[in-house]
């Protein structure tokens, strides 16, 4: 488990499908991500994903997910997730969501982001994590750049946004080992 100072990182397990199913379906929670209608997924599939990543065992996978808690009472409020990881070129890409509308904007997000990049960094021995996010989200894109995160570009029109019904923007972002391990006492003060 991954301790932050409010929040509880911990693998998927059985019974998370329920609220993966709830955040994942809702238009308003994943709006953000410009889902506006979610994305679409049915209980069991999520089921079967929670099953076939707990049935592994293995924790160095290309793909992993995982559920932000509040630390006290371990009440789950969003996920984390890497994907993409490449042993060889040391990089994978990060996925981080507080669905929870009650518990945003309560630095959460930021609690969960710092520890998750730095077990991220530590277990996996990346050099480089990338992100991708809706440009026109502001507090994403602000709590990525507060963490260190580097804008490496803007990917134009790159995807469909069920809120208008056009395409948006994605910003890409990275984050290298040398500039967390520079930044990181400092960084830890934010939240």
């Amino acid at each position: 488990m991954i301790l932050g100072e409010r929040i509880s990182i911990r693998p998927l397990e059985p019974g998370d499908e329920e609220y993966l199913y709830r955040w994942w379906n809702d238009g308003s929670v994943m709006a953000r991500a410009g889902l506006f209608y979610g994305k679409l997924q049915s209980k069991e599939a999520i089921r079967d994903l929670v099953a076939a990543q707990r049935s592994d065992g293995a924790i160095l996978d290309r793909e992993r997910r995982f559920i932000v808690c509040k630390r006290g009472s371990m009440e789950p409020i969003g996920e984390a997730g890497y994907s993409s990881w490449d042993p060889r070129n040391q990089k994978a890409d990060l996925d981080l969501r507080i669905y929870e509308g009650d518990e945003q904007e309560k630095a959460y997000g930021l609690d969960a982001l710092y520890h998750f990049v730095d077990f991220l960094f530590r277990f996996l021995n990346l050099n480089k994590i990338e992100l991708v996010a809706l440009a026109d989200d502001a507090p994403a894109v602000d709590m990525y750049h507060r963490l260190g995160f580097q804008d490496i570009g803007v990917s134009r029109q790159a995807q469909v946004d069920a809120r208008s019904g056009g395409f948006s923007d994605m910003v890409c972002m990275d984050l290298l080992r040398t500039d967390w391990m520079a930044a990181r006492a400092s960084v830890s003060t934010l939240f």
